[in-house]
C-alpha cells in the first residue's frame, strides 16, 4: 500500500491540477533527486582491480545510472597507469550518491594509498557532507585465504564515521555458491585472486560476479533515491467533504 501511495504522490508533481506556482519547483526537486550518480574508485598496481572495476561499471550502467571511473593517487613501482581515467580527490566525493571502491589487499587490510585517501577526507567529515551516501567494496588478494573479507571490514570504520551506508553483495550472484573452481569474492563484495606474483588474471566467473555486484549496488542506490524523490513531492490536497444531509446522515451519526 505504501508503494502505491508513494507513486501517487510522485505523480501529482506532473498533475496539471496542481497550483501553478508549485509545479516548476516540485518538478525540479524530483528531477534532481532521481538523477543517480555513482563513482567507481579503485587503486590497481597490476590491473586486476582495474578489470573488476570495468565490470562493476558495466553492471551499474545496466541500471541506467550515470557512472564515473576514478583512480586513487599514483601507482608506485608499476607499469604506467591509464591516463584517461582521472585521479579522485576528496572533494569529488560530494558529487556522487554512491561509491564502489576497488581495493587490493595488503596483509588482510586496505593498502596505505587507500588509507591516505580516506585520511584526506577530514573536511568532508567535519560537515558530514557524505552522510546518507552509499558505498560498496570489491577486492583482490594474492591467495584464497589472503584476507578478502577482512580487507572489506577495514573500510567499515571510515564509512561509519562519515555516515555512509555500506551495501554488501550478499549472495545475489549465484556463482558465489560454487566450490569447483578457485574464485574470489563473497557476501561482502566481488573479488579476484591474483597469485603472489600477480600472474593469475580474473576469471570469467569473477568478472561476472563483479558485474552483478555493480548492478545490485545501483539498484539499491536507485531505490533510495526514488523514495527520497517521493518524500520531496508535495503532499496531496485534502478533499473537502460536503456535509451529510437527510435520512442517511441521521443513520450515520
Amino acid at each position: 500500500m505504501q508503494r502505491y501511495w508513494a507513486r501517487w504522490r510522485v505523480s501529482r508533481v506532473y498533475s496539471p491540477f496542481s497550483p501553478p506556482h508549485s509545479r516548476p519547483l516540485a518538478f525540479l526537486r524530483l528531477f534532481f533527486a532521481m538523477a543517480v550518480k555513482i563513482a567507481v574508485i579503485f587503486y590497481s598496481l597490476y590491473g586486476h582491480i582495474g578489470q573488476l572495476a570495468q565490470e562493476v561499471k558495466k553492471g551499474i550502467e545496466s541500471e541506467g545510472v550515470e557512472v564515473t571511473l576514478f583512480q586513487i593517487l599514483t601507482k608506485l613501482g608499476a607499469p604506467p597507469r591509464n591516463t584517461e581515467i582521472p585521479t579522485i580527490t576528496p572533494d569529488d566525493l560530494k558529487n556522487f550518491d554512491g561509491f564502489a571502491f576497488g581495493i587490493p589487499t595488503r596483509y588482510g587490510r586496505a593498502p596505505a594509498q587507500i588509507s591516505a585517501f580516506f585520511d584526506a577526507t577530514g573536511g568532508l567529515w567535519a560537515t558530514q557532507a557524505l552522510s546518507k551516501k552509499f558505498a560498496t567494496v570489491f577486492v583482490s588478494t594474492g591467495s584464497q585465504n589472503g584476507g578478502q573479507e577482512t580487507t572489506a571490514l577495514t573500510t567499515m570504520p571510515f564509512f561509519a564515521h562519515h555516515g555512509i551506508i555500506y551495501v554488501p553483495l550478499g549472495y545475489r550472484a549465484p556463482e558465489l555458491g560454487g566450490v569447483k573452481d578457485i574464485r574470489g569474492g563473497g557476501p561482502f563484495g566481488a573479488g579476484t585472486i591474483a597469485s603472489s606474483d600477480g600472474s593469475r588474471q580474473p576469471s570469467a566467473e569473477e568478472l561476472t560476479v563483479a558485474q552483478t555486484h555493480g548492478k545490485h549496488f545501483a539498484e539499491v542506490v536507485k531505490t533510495y533515491k526514488k523514495g527520497e524523490a517521493a518524500a520531496l513531492a508535495p503532499p496531496p490536497a485534502k478533499a473537502t467533504k460536503s456535509p451529510k444531509k437527510g435520512f442517511f446522515a441521521k443513520l450515520l451519526k
